[in-house]
């Protein structure tokens, strides 16, 4: 039994950490010819990368010992790994998923440098995981561990490989107070969108629903 559970927590650990990897994005330009801005943004990256890890970590370690404290009792103990499944299913976008959350709108501005850009969405989704988003996707695409955001010659994005076009709308699961707050406060989604140009509007739902995610999910060390 004991085995069991180390070898189960041992994988667990393993899926946590694949969440949590950084999405993934590609500029044919390269890092060379990024601005001070996007510079910012993978620092922003980086750093939040650190502090989810640092926060998986705590998460496991807290399942390890429930898991010892329940050991004596069998019925116990496989409730708790039933939970942690499901949920690791949920966090690597193995399973459709239904909450309360936000729909959020992003659209281009009029002017020809008021396109909506990888960055923004980059920006969005960083934003929505610092706030605890627990599921979250952009024109029906999950996005996951693995997800690339790319520019096409300033016409259309890709994300995951399907052309995506403005408006944007992310769908995201989570507590809608912290959510709505990093949208709003000063500095946040709101003003970044609006002072580039762009238009950006969401509503709160007590049920939003997130297709599972639709390619192959890719599990390695991130190195």
């Amino acid at each position: 039994m004991f085995i069991t559970i180390g070898i189960i927590c041992i994988l667990l650990t393993s899926v946590m950490f694949v969440q949590f990897k950084t999405v993934q994005v590609i500029e044919e330009s390269g890092i060379s010819a990024m601005t001070e801005s996007e510079l910012r943004d993978e620092y922003s990256t980086i750093k939040s990368k650190t502090d989810e890890l640092a926060k998986s970590l705590e998460e496991v370690n807290s399942s390890i010992k429930e898991y010892e404290n329940q050991s004596s009792n069998n019925k116990g103990t496989t409730d708790l790994l039933k939970e942690d499944i499901q949920k690791a299913k949920n966090d690597i976008g193995y399973t459709d998923v239904k909450g309360p959350g936000l729909i959020i709108t992003i659209k281009d501005g009029d002017g020809e440098y008021e396109k909506v850009e990888y960055w923004d969405l980059l920006f969005a989704l960083n934003e929505l995981k610092y706030a605890g988003a627990e599921a979250i996707s952009i024109n029906d695409s999950r996005i996951v561990n693995n997800t690339y955001i790319k520019s096409i010659e300033d016409n259309y994005l890709v994300i995951d490989g399907p052309r995506k076009i403005s408006p944007y709308v992310i769908k995201v699961i989570g507590d809608t107070k912290y959510l709505e707050s990093v949208i709003n406060i000063k500095g946040g989604l709101k003003d970044e969108m609006e002072n580039t140009g762009k238009s950006i509007s969401y509503t709160v739902e007590d049920e939003v629903s997130i297709p599972k995610y639709k390619g192959k999910i890719e599990i390695n060390s991130g190195e």
